[in-house]
């Protein structure tokens, strides 16, 4: 008597015949299947309609590893593109930073170096204006923003612009006041345009990975 399956077995028996061709080293062929399928009850058309479901399942899956492959290196693509280009731009702007930042201090310390030869020269004039020059070197110390006012107030006093050493040290203390504001105006104006570019999209998703500050202190 033809041995049958009942439909669950017979289920079963494909599941596992596809399997054994899978795992096959060198791949049951399909004719070879059939036939043993058929001894064991198994209708060969059911059999090759669950390879062709099984191939078509391992396709899609296939299809989705290398889109997801694909999309992947796109990504990883386009990551290492944004940090290439942030670093580019950040590190353009921060190298204005501290370039401006470095000429303010340089006109600073020149500023600095002016005050020991307006000492000196307090010892060698009038008592008047020593008084001047040492309310002019007080405000240097102490407040230096306060100091282009006196220096204008003192040499529009006759006194100061008949002393030519005085003149020139006056108009000395003037021009570094002048080129300070200058300088402080164009580092402001660096840090400006970090800032700006720090906020910007995409460079503000590298600018913490590239280790880049998002504001100025």
């Amino acid at each position: 008597m033809e041995k049958r399956l009942d439909p669950e077995k017979a289920q079963e028996v494909i599941q596992e015949a596809v399997r054994l061709q899978q795992e096959h080293e060198s791949g049951i062929p399909q004719a070879v299947l059939e036939a043993s399928a058929e001894e064991m009850g198994v209708d060969p058309q059911h059999l090759r309609e669950a390879i062709r479901r099984v191939e078509e399942a391992q396709a899609r899956r296939a299809r989705l590893r290398m889109q997801i492959l694909i999309a992947t290196g796109v990504l990883v693509g386009l990551f290492l593109l944004n940090l290439l280009y942030s670093h580019s731009v950040l590190n353009r702007a921060w190298s204005e930073v501290r370039y401006y930042r470095a000429q303010v201090e340089n006109v600073i310390q020149r500023r600095e170096s002016l005050i020991p030869r307006l000492e000196a020269l307090s010892q060698q004039v009038s008592a008047q204006q020593r008084a001047q020059l040492e309310a002019l070197i007080r405000v240097l110390k102490s407040n230096p923003e306060q100091a282009q006012a006196l220096v204008l107030q003192l040499q529009s006093d006759p006194a100061f612009r008949n002393d030519w050493m005085l003149s020139r040290l006056m108009d000395e203390i003037a021009g570094s006041e002048n080129r300070i504001a200058v300088e402080r105006k164009r580092y402001l104006e660096a840090v400006a345009r970090y800032e700006q570019k720090a906020r910007q999209f995409p460079i503000n998703l590298a600018r913490p990975i590239l280790g880049y500050p998002k504001q100025v202190e």
